[in-house]
């Protein structure tokens, strides 16, 4: 028979996953103002106004370095896909991948990088939805 492993439990996991992964305490953000220094009226900097692209635009190569890294998961928990997605994911794991990482640490790497990138918004509408209305 095959010797399982110990497992190990995070109790903080735990605590945020009964409490249905609402964090139990949000620290609160402190909102800085900074002065901005006088222009003279006769220097009017012109600066071009850019929204943040949300897809940022990798170097041929930087998706298999990114995605497609050795990562262990100690603390592993179970998350649901349909079958074609899941199929999906083991094809593209499997062949580009070169079995360097598992679908699992595809999809932590996957859904780490969204929270990265959508990290305000997400902080943004969390607390839209708690709010209190009066």
């Amino acid at each position: 028979m095959a010797k399982q492993e110990k497992v190990q439990v995070d109790e903080d996991f735990m605590k945020e996953i009964i409490s249905q992964g609402l964090p139990v305490k949000v620290p609160p953000k402190e909102e800085t103002v900074q002065e901005k220094p006088e222009v003279p009226a006769e220097v009017v900097p012109q600066t071009e106004v850019r929204q943040p692209s949300r897809k940022k635009k990798n170097a041929t190569g930087d998706y298999k370095e990114i995605y497609f890294q050795k990562m262990e998961l100690p603390d592993r928990q179970p998350i649901y896909v349909s079958r074609s997605t899941h199929e999906k994911l083991i094809k593209i794991v499997s062949t580009i991948g070169e079995r360097k990482a598992t679908v699992s640490s595809y999809v932590e790497t996957i859904i780490l990088r969204h929270f990265d990138q959508f990290q305000d918004e997400i902080n943004d509408l969390y607390r839209q939805t708690f709010e209190n209305p009066i």
